[in-house]
Order: C-alpha cells, then structure tokens, then sequence
C-alpha cells in the first residue's frame, strides 16, 4: 500500500492529475512567449518599415520594384535583395554606370 494516499488507485489518480497540472504549465509558458515573440517580430518589422520610410524621404535609400533596395551611406553604395548583398565604393560606381551603359 502506498500509505495515506487510500492505495494504488489514489496514486494513479494523483500522478495522472500532477501530468496533467505539468502539461497545462508548460502549454500556458509556451503560448506566452510564443505570443511574446510575435509581439517583438511586429515591432521590428514596423521599426524596419518606418526607419525605411524616413530613409527613402531622405534621399539615401531607393527601393525598386523587383524587391532590390540601393543606399548610401558615406562613401559606400549597398545594393540589396533577398538574396545577396553588394558593397561598392562610390569611386566604383562610375565604372558600374559606364558597363550598365554599354
């Protein structure tokens, strides 16, 4: 006999309820830092548009529409898509423009 539990049945009962208890924890624990994660993906992706948005109004960031983003920062042109990323100096830039021309 297991003691003062009231034997082997009151035992099963009592391991089956402390599963379940541990299950529901763990189910409610996930579900809010699942929530949690969505919440901050949100915010970074809205932080990502908006700094964007006052990139393209200043001059130094052009999104085209295949997807491929050009800025600019100091003496440096980043060319972007989803794919792949290229860094030319502005002293290379020329050399692009006069081979995109031919």
């Amino acid at each position: 006999m297991c003691g003062y539990l009231g034997g082997k049945n009151m035992y099963r009962e009592f391991i089956i309820f402390t599963g379940i208890v541990v299950i529901s924890l763990f189910m409610t624990i996930h579900n809010h830092n699942k929530k949690t994660m969505l919440d901050s993906e949100n915010k970074l992706s809205l932080q990502k548009a908006s700094l964007e948005n006052s990139l393209m109004e200043d001059g130094t960031l052009i999104r085209l529409n295949s997807g491929v983003t050009l800025t600019k920062r100091a003496d440096l042109i980043i060319i972007k898509d989803s794919y792949t990323t290229i860094i030319l100096n502005k002293e290379d830039a020329q050399d692009v423009i006069a081979f995109l021309e031919r």
